[in-house]
């Protein structure tokens, strides 16, 4: 069975969750304003992030990040400055 698209709204620099308790997946950008998105993963169950130590800049040039890890974790992102939207795929 193939999976669901997911579409996440994201709020401008707030981290959002959009997967928790997965191992494999893909996030999507959907909307091409902001142009900066950051990413980080926390173990599931562990705190929501607070600040960007942490983060990476995602879909530098490409349109989609992968989710990957051997245990499970919860996928947090955040649309800088402005609003976006991403699209998960689990």
């Amino acid at each position: 069975m193939a999976a669901t698209p997911v579409a996440v709204p994201l709020v401008a620099d707030t981290w959002t969750i959009v997967a928790t308790g997965v191992t494999t997946g893909v996030v999507q950008r959907k909307s091409t304003a902001p142009n900066v998105y950051r990413f980080t993963t926390v173990p599931t169950g562990d705190a929501a992030p607070t600040d960007d130590s942490l983060a990476w800049l995602g879909f530098g040039c490409d349109n989609s990040e992968i989710i990957s890890d051997s245990a499970a974790i919860d996928v947090y992102v955040k649309a800088v400055n402005v609003a976006g939207e991403v699209i998960v795929v689990l």
